[in-house]
C-alpha cells in the first residue's frame, strides 16, 4: 500500500531507497532544485561574514585590516548571490552558487589564522562555518561530510603550523568533533526530510495516475465489451483492460459456467501459475469470494529446508483473487500474481470496479439481445396475419364527415418501421402501454397500411388518444445510438469550426433509492430529471442519451465551454431544489456533471467523451452535487 511504503522508509535508518528506479528519479530531481535553499544559505553566510569581520575589528582593531576587508568582500558576494537567487528563477549552478562564497569564507579564515596568532574565537568561527555547511539543503550527507572534514583538516593543519600545541590543540579538536557531529546530524535530517517529501509526492502522483488510468479504462470498457455475449470471451477481453491499471506478472482466469466446485482455468499466462501443484481455487477461497464480493489478497510461501535441516518459509509472490459477480452469484474468478510489492487497497477497489462494470455491460448486452429477439419474433408473427378489410356496400354520394375524419387520422399515423432500436423511453406521466402490454412510443404506435374505408367512432377516439400520448413520449437514446449521432455532429463541428460541448450527468443516490424503495421509485426520480433536462434542450439539435446505469449524456452543438458549464450549473441547481412524487412519497436527488468541449487538441469524439468522464469522476470525488470542467 502507498502509506505502508512511506512507513517502511520512516522505520529504516538508511537514506537511500531500496528501489533503484526511485533513487534515480530522486537524484535527477535534486539536480534541479535548491533555489530557495540558496537564498537562505547565502543570506546566513552574509551574516556570518559580517560577524567574523566584527570580531576581527573588535579584538585586533586596525592590526587585522586584511582579514577584515576580506570578510566584508565575501559578505558582499554572499549578499549579491542571495539577491540574484531571490530575483531570478534560474536553477543553473545552484551548488556552485552556494559553495563558492563558503569556500572564500574558509580561505579568509585560514588566512586570518596564518597572519595572526591563533585565538579561541577562530575555533568558534570554524565551528560555525562547518555547521553552516551541514545545514546546506542542496548537499547530500556524503558530500556535506566530505567538505566538512576537509575544512576541519585544513584549519587544524594551519593552526598547528602557526604554533598551537598542548591544551589549546586539545580544545580545538574537541570543538571540531562537536561541530562535525552537529553538522552531520543536520545534514542527515535534512536529506531524510527531502527524501520523505519526494517519496510522498511520488506515492501521491502514482495514486493519481492509477486513478486516472482506472477512470479512462472504465470508459473504454463500455466501448470494447458491448455486444459480447460469451462470458469466457468477456473475461478474456477484460484482462486487456486490467493490465494498464493493475501491475501483475502472471494471471489466470476462469468462468464458472457448468464447471462445478473445482473449475479448470480458461487461460494461464506467465510463469507464476505454471508450476501450480494444487487446486488454484480452493473451496474456502471460492466461498469467501462469494460471501465478501471483494478482492482478496495474500502472500504465497513455500517450505524449504534451511540450516541444520530446519524448515523455513521462502517467499514466492503476492496474489490477488478478483470475483466476477452477476447479481448475487459468482460466475468467474480472476487471479493475479506479482513479486514486486503487495497489492494495495486501490488495486482491490479498481479490480472489483472493472469486473462489476464488465458484468453490467454483459447483462445489458444480453437484455438488448433478448429484446431484439422478442421484437423480431412479434414482427414475424404480425407479418403472417392477413390485414382486415371492410368494404362499403353502397358509398354515399357525399363524403361523410366521419369518413373524412378517419382518412385524415390515418394520414397522421406514421408507418411502422422495421428498424428496431433498444432506446429507452422516459415519459412525462407513467409509461403509456398498449393493449398487448408493451410500452407505446411514437414509432411503435403506428399501424400497417390497409384499405379501411369505415372506422367506428370509438376506434377513432382511441387512435387519437393513443397518438396524443405517444407524442408526449420523451425518447432517450441508448448509448450506442447516441454515440453514432454524436460522432456525425462532432465531424461536422470539426470541419466547420463550430463549438460543440457534451455533458455527462449522473444522478447521485439513485442506486440507494432503487435498493431502498424499488425500481419504480428510482424510475420516477430519473424520469423527472430527464423531463427537466428535455424541457431545457434544443429538440432539433441537442442529443440526449443514456450514460451508465444512473446517468445520461447531452450533446450540445454550437455551444461553447462557458455556455455549457452555465447550462450544467442551471440543471444542477434546479434538480437540487426539486422533489419528485413517487409511490413512497416525495424523493429528491442531486446531479454530478462533467463538461468537455471540442478543442484543437481533442482529436476525436471519443477523446472528448473521456475528458468529460474525467470531469465527472472529479465531480464525484469532490463530494458530488457539483459541475466540473475538463479543458
Amino acid at each position: 500500500m502507498p502509506i505502508e511504503r512511506i512507513d517502511r522508509y520512516k522505520k529504516t535508518a538508511l537514506l537511500g531507497f531500496c528501489d533503484d528506479d526511485t533513487e534515480e528519479k530522486y537524484q535527477k530531481l535534486q539536480s534541479h532544485r535548491g533555489r530557495s535553499t540558496s537564498i537562505y544559505a547565502l543570506s546566513s553566510l552574509f551574516v556570518l561574514n559580517l560577524v567574523f569581520a566584527f570580531l576581527e575589528h573588535w579584538i585586533l582593531g586596525l592590526n587585522s585590516m586584511i582579514p577584515l576587508i576580506a570578510y566584508l568582500v565575501v559578505a558582499f558576494i554572499s549578499g549579491a548571490g542571495a539577491l540574484y537567487s531571490l530575483s531570478s528563477h534560474s536553477t543553473s549552478f545552484l551548488l556552485l552558487r552556494s559553495l563558492v562564497p563558503g569556500l572564500l569564507t574558509l580561505i579568509v579564515l585560514l588566512l586570518a589564522v596564518f597572519l595572526q596568532q591563533y585565538r579561541l574565537y577562530h575555533a568558534i568561527e570554524i565551528a560555525l562555518l562547518v555547521i553552516w555547511i551541514g545545514s546546506l539543503n542542496v548537499l547530500s550527507l556524503r558530500l556535506s561530510a566530505l567538505i566538512s572534514v576537509i575544512a576541519l583538516a585544513l584549519f587544524t593543519a594551519t593552526a598547528f603550523f602557526s604554533g598551537v600545541t598542548g591544551l589549546k590543540m586539545t580544545g580545538l579538536l574537541t570543538t571540531q568533533v562537536a561541530s562535525l557531529t552537529l553538522a552531520l546530524y543536520l545534514s542527515f535530517m535534512l536529506e531524510r526530510h527531502r527524501r520523505m517529501l519526494f517519496l510522498t509526492n511520488q506515492v501521491m502522483q502514482d495514486v493519481y495516475d492509477r486513478q486516472e488510468s482506472w477512470a479512462y479504462t472504465l470508459i473504454d470498457l463500455d466501448m470494447a465489451l458491448s455486444g459480447i455475449k460469451d462470458l469466457p470471451e468477456l473475461i478474456a477481453r477484460l484482462m486487456e483492460f486490467i493490465k494498464p491499471v493493475i501491475n501483475y506478472d502472471s494471471h489466470v482466469f476462469t468462468s464458472l459456467e457448468g464447471k462445478g466446485p473445482k473449475p479448470v482455468p480458461d487461460d494461464i499466462d506467465g510463469t507464476l501459475f505454471q508450476q501450480e501443484d494444487q487446486t488454484i481455487w480452493s473451496d474456502d477461497l471460492m466461498t469467501r469470494l462469494s460471501q465478501t464480493r471483494q478482492a482478496l489478497t495474500s502472500s504465497q510461501y513455500e517450505m524449504v529446508k534451511g540450516f541444520l535441516g530446519r524448515e523455513k518459509q521462502n517467499f514466492l509472490h503476492f496474489r490477488m483473487d478478483i470475483p466476477v459477480m452477476s447479481e448475487s452469484s459468482l460466475v468467474g474468478v480472476i487471479s493475479l500474481r506479482r513479486k514486486s510489492e503487495p497489492y494495495d487497497d486501490l488495486d482491490m477497489t479498481a479490480s472489483v470496479s472493472l469486473a462489476t462494470q464488465a458484468m453490467m455491460i454483459f447483462k445489458r448486452t444480453q437484455k438488448s439481445s433478448q429484446m431484439s429477439e422478442t421484437l423480431m419474433r412479434k414482427v414475424a408473427e404480425t407479418s403472417k396475419k392477413p390485414p382486415v378489410v371492410k368494404k362499403v356496400e353502397t358509398p354515399p354520394p357525399d363524403p361523410d364527415p366521419s369518413i373524412i375524419q378517419a382518412n385524415e387520422a390515418q394520414a397522421e399515423i406514421p408507418k411502422e418501421s422495421t428498424d428496431y432500436s433498444d432506446d429507452l423511453d422516459v415519459t412525462q406521466d407513467p409509461t403509456v402501454y398498449g393493449e398487448d402490454g408493451e410500452p407505446v412510443t411514437e414509432t411503435q404506435s403506428s399501424r400497417t397500411d390497409a384499405d379501411v374505408t369505415v372506422v367506428p367512432h370509438e376506434v377513432m377516439e382511441k387512435i387519437k388518444k393513443d397518438t396524443a400520448s405517444a407524442k408526449k413520449t420523451i425518447t432517450l437514446l441508448s448509448r450506442e445510438n447516441a454515440d453514432q449521432i454524436a460522432v456525425d455532429r462532432y465531424r461536422t463541428a470539426a470541419v466547420e469550426g463550430e463549438p460543440l460541448s457534451i455533458l455527462l450527468i449522473e444522478v447521485d443516490g439513485l442506486s440507494a433509492i432503487r435498493e431502498r424503495d424499488g425500481d419504480q421509485t428510482a424510475y420516477k426520480v430519473f424520469a423527472g430529471i430527464v423531463k427537466t433536462v428535455f424541457s431545457k434542450t434544443d429538440k432539433e439539435h441537442d442529443v440526449l442519451g443514456r450514460y451508465g446505469q444512473n446517468g445520461l449524456s447531452v450533446l450540445l452543438p454550437r455551444v461553447d465551454m462557458n455556455a455549457a458549464e452555465k447550462f450544467a450549473e442551471s440543471l444542477r441547481q434546479h434538480t437540487e431544489q426539486a422533489t419528485f412524487k413517487t409511490p413512497y412519497g416525495e424523493r429528491s436527488a442531486t446531479l454530478s456533471i462533467g463538461v468537455a468541449a471540442i478543442t484543437d487538441e481533442t482529436g476525436n469524439y471519443e477523446s472528448m467523451v473521456k475528458r468529460a468522464d474525467m470531469a465527472l469522476f472529479v465531480a464525484k470525488k469532490n463530494g458530488r452535487n457539483c459541475v466540473k470542467v475538463r479543458l
